[in-house]
């Protein structure tokens, strides 16, 4: 069940390259929701790229991968196994406003690259690829610190739950298959943590 809502141990050893390709993001407020309430945010790391599925064959080694498709972000991975890869490299999924404050800086914009869509900046619907492209392919649509696809490609799994009964995790940043309205930095989706599905995937932080 899914739905729409505003708002044992693998030695390090495994890490593909670009595993540690992460960006800074410094102490400090940021302008948070649709509401651009004001949030403090500890100095934290974010992986630059999402996790590809090269770099997640490394963690899990029965994964088949289609030719050519080694770059697109991994997909298909529930909320534990994408918490079980960050962990085995020392890492953690990012927090609800980590991820968004990685995304949309401090000024409150709706978007990585400002507050008007761009169908050029993010792999969304109105891209009619019907597909995840190679981690990093829209240049343009990084954010304001430098972080790729964070507004379509794949939603990715965060550490929150949609409310304080505990039933559903959140991911955020839109994907291919939903629209610009889904794309924007404050927008969630739900699901039960052991739901796969081929628009979801993640990245790391610590």
């Amino acid at each position: 069940m899914v739905s729409i809502i505003s708002i044992s141990f693998v030695p390090k050893s495994h890490a593909a390259p670009g595993t540690d390709n992460m960006i800074e993001i410094p102490e400090g407020s940021f302008q948070a929701g649709p509401e651009k309430k004001s949030v403090d945010v500890k100095k934290f790391s974010i992986d630059k790229f999402e996790v590809t599925s090269e770099q997640y064959k490394s963690f899990k080694k029965e994964l088949a991968i289609p030719a050519g498709k080694e770059k697109l972000p991994v997909s298909e991975v529930s909320y534990f196994d994408a918490e079980a890869y960050c962990k085995s490299l020392g890492k953690r999924l990012p927090t609800l406003f980590e991820w968004e404050k990685a995304a949309r800086g401090t000024d409150g914009r709706d978007y990585p690259w400002g507050n008007k869509f761009d169908a050029g900046k993010a792999n969304t619907i109105e891209s009619d690829k019907n597909s995840s492209v190679p981690v990093g392919s829209y240049e343009k649509g990084k954010s304001p610190y430098g972080v790729m696809d964070m507004a379509g490609n794949v939603w990715e799994w965060v550490d929150a739950w949609d409310s304080t009964d505990k039933r559903y995790r959140l991911s955020l940043g839109g994907s291919y298959f939903d629209d610009a309205e889904h794309a924007r930095v404050y927008e969630a989706l739900k699901s039960i943590p052991d739901d796969m599905h081929e628009y979801v995937g993640f990245r790391c932080a610590k």
